[in-house]
């Protein structure tokens, strides 16, 4: 049974490694470095355990399981950056492959060194997991801007997915703790069953650090939420808007003639030019905008402005930055620069490099 389990799970981590190598070749970015990493890591441990076939072969896979979901439970989120949980994902890769070589290449037979190797491992995780969540808690809460993004909300809600999947985590590794200390076939089936939920684990958590997903709400729950943050409601939560058709459609006519027109275009754009050309007073305008985009009306202008600008970039990625500020309607390049990072994230720069060079580079 402990051969079977560690096949299956050599299976699956190579399986996730070679799909995510062959999706995302050519990417180069650090998110797709703590996901190989992870699973080269428990590649090599996993096979370790096969090749030397010891007594403790089926506690060595659930560990190894344990540590690799840790690393996946590091990844950063989409408003973090990568450097830090690079260096902490190599960190225990380095530290685990060591000791997983020293406690391995022990006779088989020790027990004591059996259940040094449990204590070790459970405790090199709790203490790693602990630290580093502990200072990404702690910047995280010193980031205030963050707080007033546009995107808080997707924020928040990867947050909490990530809280969730470090509760079933923890309650998994004291599971596996329980089933340690319990004697006979008993103990096997606790043992089988733990590994099972830990590659299960292994699975959700690779597949969330790949796509995006949170895999705690729907897809289309996700997408509803990306779409208001973006401002994108010329989709069915317009036509959901049953309670006020008439500021649903006056908020069509705003879409509509902002693509058609792109009034925006015009850096002296104002509250009263669009009233004007919807036929609206101002208070109702305002309230239609907030409403259904979440935006005030400067932001909902920054937003198409910035999509505007993207679109130039992606024309011309050595388009001065200079330049696509002031064809996207913006007054300076200050004001673009803040809010081409307040909707994406990123600078101009980062965004052009990110989004058009590295796609041509894989291409």
């Amino acid at each position: 049974m402990s051969i079977i389990i560690a096949f299956a799970t050599l299976a699956e981590l190579l399986g996730f490694l070679a799909y995510d190598f062959i999706r995302n070749r050519g990417n180069g970015s650090g998110r797709l470095l703590i996901r190989l990493s992870a699973g080269v890591c428990g590649s090599v441990l996993v096979l370790m355990e096969i090749l030397l076939q010891t007594d403790s072969c089926l506690d060595g896979v659930i560990m190894d399981l344990m540590v690799l979901s840790e690393i996946l439970l590091a990844y950063p989120c989409s408003f973090e950056k990568a450097a830090v949980s690079i260096k902490v994902v190599l960190s225990i890769c380095a530290v685990m492959l060591m000791s997983s070589m020293g406690f391995i290449l022990v006779p088989s037979g020790y027990s004591l060194f059996r259940t040094q190797r449990q204590v070790w491992t459970v405790l090199m995780v709790i203490v790693s997991f602990s630290v580093y969540f502990s200072f990404v808690a702690f910047r995280r809460l010193h980031e205030v801007r963050l707080l007033f993004r546009n995107a808080a909300v997707w924020h928040g809600v990867e947050d909490y997915a990530r809280f969730l999947y470090s509760l079933v985590f923890l309650s998994l590794t004291l599971f596996f703790m329980c089933a340690s200390i319990v004697p006979g076939d008993g103990g096997l089936a606790l043992k089988v069953s733990s590994s099972v939920l830990f590659m299960a684990l292994y699975a959700v958590l690779y597949l969330r650090d790949m796509t995006g997903k949170t895999y705690i709400l729907s897809f289309s729950t996700e997408n509803r939420i990306k779409d208001i943050i973006k401002g994108n409601l010329r989709t069915s939560y317009v036509d959901k808007a049953e309670d006020d058709k008439k500021m649903n459609n006056l908020y069509r006519k705003i879409m509509f003639l902002m693509a058609e027109k792109k009034p925006y275009l015009d850096a002296s754009f104002s509250m009263n030019d669009l009233a004007s050309q919807v036929y609206s007073n101002k208070l109702y305008l305002s309230r239609t905008i907030n409403m259904f985009s979440g935006r005030n009306f400067r932001q909902f202008l920054n937003y198409h402005r910035v999509q505007y600008a993207m679109a130039l970039f992606k024309k011309d990625p050595s388009l001065k930055v200079s330049e696509a500020a002031e064809m996207s309607g913006f007054h300076s390049t200050v004001s673009f620069n803040m809010a081409f990072k307040v909707n994406t994230g990123k600078t101009p720069s980062e965004w052009v490099q990110d989004n058009i060079y590295d796609l041509r580079e894989r291409l």
